[in-house]
């Protein structure tokens, strides 16, 4: 303690460091913060952790106190500043860091007063209601609110999960409907959207924050008395009492305001069917009106934003590429790796092809399940899709279509037309069947689309990547006059199958996530679409284009 009080007190601009105390875990003092561009010194109360300099469950060891402070912007509501500094190991160095960190703030955010760039959502701590958390995502609307509009709002429970160590039920909105039965749809994918509806509730939309400096969420139904119209308070009566039947339930009630000007945010009150926090009562002119009821708590749930912008937010593929519609044919260990991929880079339309069924070896190395046994690939992939993003559009093409029925009438005139046109209904489609026939016939149609080849050798050596048209003469070039593609020590399996190329998952993935890589870099600069070979020789990968 003494060494931290004496390192403390050696900062240029502290003033004075007093009354240290060393307890448990931690040691509390107080210091007087002072230097030219402040009026008037500041004195924080400090806590430090004793295992400083290193963080404590991931945050901060130094905590920065003072409760006359919290209207200023990043302080919390026990008046802890909250701020992020540099690692550092050495004692002395770390408290310099963290000592000039509190002063930035000093200057930035007491006396500039500036504010922030990017929005601070307001501070809700999680709170378990009946034992257990509720969690409600959303995204955002085409449509706007208007200041004291209300209405109800179709709920779907999603999954029950568990959060910080206890039960959490999860769901998803989907739509508001407004008082003349206009319903607004959150922009989930059609899987999402045709899902039943399970929960009931309302919202009001009251246009500012429901919180204190704008920043901490009021507490008490009684501070919400001048946000909510005595419309809606009349509204949720009537609602208790076609719901009492429910008397017990939970009904979420999503209260909305303004972010900036043009988003906004839902926060969620849980309330109980039969005692719901307002009272109506008549006046002696026989009129009746309703009020919250003082002093009663207000059990605020959990939302979550899950727009897409906001999905994505941490990185996606350039937005012309995740709006392509894009097929993709054969859905094996390189197929499966592409759509998820491509999936979880944020695109939104993605087809698939495929006639074969997912068996337990095929699960070490693609993207496949073993809890869902023997399943159609196109039909458990499409699931897999949709439990990565809500917002992907998946259809399946019948499966015999590439596989027989491409290949049985290609030769006919209306045949051919017929397969270039629901072909080139999409912007790009990706052949991952190493199919030699269908490779050849693909590469005779007159495409529009963009059209790529995927295919790889044995052990995962290379991976062949061309673009059509000439698909077909470059890649039987490469495996047959090129590549040096062993195939006498291919995997057979036991019965009658095919025998498959070797390759573990790792193998087969990293050269199919750098392929997509290139590919989609190739969209992203407009440079031109060239044939191109990826070698692994287990030290390092090497493009080479054709």
């Amino acid at each position: 303690m003494d060494d931290v009080t004496k390192l403390i007190s050696n900062i240029p601009f502290v003033e004075k460091a007093y009354d240290f105390v060393e307890e448990k875990l931690q040691i509390r003092g107080k210091v007087i913060i002072s230097f030219k561009e402040l009026e008037k010194p500041l004195e924080f109360e400090i806590v430090v952790f004793k295992c400083y300099p290193l963080k404590y469950n991931d945050a901060d060891s130094i905590k920065f106190k003072n409760s006359n402070l919290i209207e200023y912007r990043h302080v919390m509501e026990d008046g802890a500043i909250c701020i992020h500094t540099t690692h550092h190991t050495n004692l002395k160095s770390k408290l310099n860091y963290d000592f000039h960190s509190l002063r930035n703030w000093i200057v930035k955010y007491y006396i500039n007063k500036e504010q922030d760039d990017h929005y601070e959502h307001i501070i809700v701590d999680d709170k378990l209601i009946n034992n257990r958390y509720w969690s409600y995502q959303f995204t955002d609307l085409k449509h706007p609110f208007e200041k004291g509009e209300f209405g109800e709002v179709s709920i779907t429970s999603i999954q029950l999960g568990t959060f910080k160590s206890n039960l959490i039920s999860n769901h998803i909105i989907q739509n508001f409907i407004r008082e003349n039965g206009e319903q607004l749809e959150c922009e989930w994918s059609q899987l999402y959207k045709n899902m039943d509806i399970t929960n009931s509730g309302a919202y009001v939309y009251i246009e500012t924050p429901p919180a204190t400096y704008g920043k901490f969420i009021f507490t008490k139904w009684l501070d919400l008395q001048d946000h909510l119209p005595e419309r809606f308070l009349n509204f949720l009566l009537e609602f208790q009492k076609r719901h009492i039947k429910h008397r017990g339930k939970l009904l979420p009630l999503f209260i909305g305001y303004k972010i900036d000007d043009v988003n906004l945010h839902w926060q969620v009150a849980m309330l109980e069917i039969g005692d719901f926090p307002i009272i109506g009562y008549q006046l002696p002119n026989k009129k009746w009106i309703t009020i919250p009821k003082n002093e009663l708590d207000i059990n605020w749930g959990i939302t979550r934003n899950t727009s897409y912008k906001y999905f994505f937010g941490r990185g996606s593929f350039s937005q012309s590429f995740a709006e392509k519609k894009i097929l993709i044919i054969g859905v094996g260990a390189l197929g499966s790796m592409v759509a998820k991929t491509l999936t979880r880079c944020g695109c939104r339309f993605i087809d698939i092809a495929d006639n074969d069924i997912k068996e337990p070896e095929n699960v070490c190395r693609s993207e496949y399940i073993f809890n869902t046994g023997l399943m159609d690939k196109t039909e458990e992939l499409k699931f897999i899709l949709s439990t990565i993003s809500p917002f992907i559009e998946t259809n399946i093409v019948d499966k015999d279509y590439f596989q027989g029925i491409i290949k049985l009438f290609h030769k006919e005139k209306g045949g051919k037309s017929s397969f270039e046109a629901n072909l080139n209904k999409y912007d790009l489609v990706v052949d991952c069947t190493t199919d030699n026939d269908l490779m050849y016939i693909l590469d005779s149609l007159d495409l529009k689309c963009d059209l790529i080849n995927l295919s790889i050798t044995n052990f995962a050596k290379e991976l062949v990547c061309a673009f059509h048209p000439n698909t077909y003469n470059f890649v039987m070039n490469q495996f047959m006059n090129v590549l040096e593609n062993d195939t006498s020590d291919l995997y057979n399996p036991t019965g009658c199958w095919s025998p498959t190329f070797k390759a573990s998952y790792n193998d087969i993935s990293l050269l199919v996530q750098m392929a997509i890589k290139h590919i989609h870099n190739l969209y992203e600069t407009g440079s031109r679409k060239t044939n191109f070979i990826i070698e692994n020789d287990s030290s390092n990968l090497k493009i080479v284009e054709y």
